[in-house]
């Protein structure tokens, strides 16, 4: 569930003083109330739940725990462990009563210090740097009233060693600080007043890349790939039919490479990406009935068969990469495997599905044995990246393989069912709009998105 947290978008990430104005009480009440009822149901409306409310009932909420978030046993410890010198041991103290914590406690605290470690990256616009949330959070958490000035400097400490304390991995972190800096980049962009807040311009062309049909259109941080595509037709007076798989496209002009963007992508994130010689194009999607169709009527969640493989460099060791050479795949709903051949037991190497990502087409000057092939992108969280060719024996081979890898890679999802809506109105473009969240998504998107708020107990224990 998405629960208390994910209630506060950035609107809130940057009002002023987010958490040392007191919200008005017999709202907060009302929300508390509704909390304590069923913290798993609660969705806070923005507008009726002000941001100042909404942080008003976490600072309750987390001071009526009862047992206190630190619970009863350790909270001294934690208080204790703020007046070590050595700040590796101090560290190491933390994360000792961190791993004693109850499961739902060490949770609930990761997804706050998370939220915390946010909101103060912004704290030019929202005044509230680390100092002044600990202060505000410190007594709230230990439930001191404010008398013991230690609850402060143990929130100050958890908020600055966040990345240490709570282990985050490089691939959590680089999410985080790419959103960040996002934000960061259009917030600079809006006050240079070299364009409307929050909005980057690109050109996206209709079919073909050619001058007459070239749009230039606004990119909110929230709009989709489907948003961008309905907008292009709108403006081109273009109908779409039923069976019109109208997709938006993005083209590799150098390795003669393209990919539909899944409907839901945002498509912000992949401009910023996008290098010199790669563009987006709006154009029908034609093999789409037909991946339907065959997603329809297959068995099984697992796809199988000979591809002809070609690496950029070499991957396996066998000195430079020559051709293309049969190999056995199989693609499972979490990775690639590829055998030297079908009666192998062990594969000679496995992708997980996350780290792809795969382009329709394959470059003249690699000499393809057939039309039907895949550029294949690797990326994984090091940043290690490799680049690999795959052809196929037909065209339905191809449609199925991509088909699968689609529906893999998007929780079996390959067309909004709902059908199409009426493009958006135009969004008010003030500073408070910039929201680069997935506010729906995957649960690792909804995890990391900035408004992942500190969930309440209940329902943290699915996203942790």
């Amino acid at each position: 569930g998405g629960g208390l947290t994910s209630n506060i978008p950035p609107p809130g990430l940057t009002s002023e003083g987010i958490y040392r104005k007191s919200g008005q009480n017999s709202k907060t009440t009302n929300l508390l109330e509704l909390l304590r009822r069923d913290a798993r149901s609660v969705r806070l409306k923005e507008g009726e739940h002000h941001v100042d409310d909404v942080a008003s009932t976490l600072k309750r909420f987390f001071r009526d725990l009862g047992e206190g978030l630190f619970t009863r046993s350790s909270s001294q410890d934690w208080l204790w462990a703020t007046a070590l010198e050595d700040e590796e041991k101090k560290i190491s103290e933390y994360r000792r009563l961190l791993g004693i914590l109850p499961t739902v406690n060490r949770a609930t605290l990761k997804t706050l210090i998370n939220h915390l470690f946010r909101v103060q990256r912004f704290s030019g616009e929202n005044q509230m740097n680390t100092h002044n949330l600990a202060i505000v959070f410190g007594p709230t958490l230990f439930q001191t009233d404010g008398k013991d000035y230690k609850a402060g400097r143990v929130v100050e400490d958890l908020i600055t060693h966040y990345v240490k304390i709570f282990n985050v991995n490089d691939q959590e972190m680089k999410k985080q600080q790419d959103e960040i800096m996002a934000i960061m980049k259009m917030r600079e962009a809006a006050s240079s007043g070299t364009q409307q807040a929050g909005d980057f311009i690109c050109t996206v062309y209709l079919e073909q890349k050619k001058t007459e049909a070239e749009q230039h259109v606004k990119i909110p941080a929230t709009m989709t790939a489907e948003e961008l595509t309905l907008e292009i037709l709108d403006r081109r007076k273009v109908v779409m039919k039923e069976k019109d798989y109208w997709s938006c496209f993005e083209v590799n002009e150098r390795e003669e490479a393209e990919r539909p963007l899944h409907y839901s992508e945002k498509v912000l994130p992949i401009l910023h990406c996008l290098g010199t010689e790669s563009y987006l194009v709006v154009k029908k999607q034609m093999a789409m009935e037909n991946m339907l169709l065959y997603l329809a009527s297959r068995v099984g969640e697992c796809k199988h068969g000979m591809m002809k493989f070609r690496e950029e460099r070499n991957l396996l060791g066998l000195g430079l990469s020559t051709g293309f050479h049969e190999r056995y795949f199989i693609l499972t709903p979490t990775c690639l495997r590829l055998y030297k051949e079908v009666r192998s037991h062990k594969p000679e190497k496995e992708w997980p599905v996350r780290n792809l990502r795969v382009y329709l087409g394959v470059k003249k000057k690699l000499r393809p044995p057939t039309c039907w092939g895949f550029t294949v992108f690797y990326e994984n969280e090091k940043h290690e990246k490799q680049q690999w060719y795959l052809c196929c024996d037909t065209q339905a081979d191809l449609r199925e393989w991509f088909a699968t890898f689609l529906h893999v890679q998007h929780g079996g999802s390959l067309w909004p069912s709902a059908p199409p809506r009426a493009p958006r109105a135009p969004q008010d473009s003030r500073l408070g709009n910039i929201s680069l969240i997935p506010l729906r998504g995957s649960e690792s998107e909804m995890r990391n998105s900035v408004a992942a708020f500190a969930t309440d107990p209940l329902t943290l224990l699915h996203n942790v």
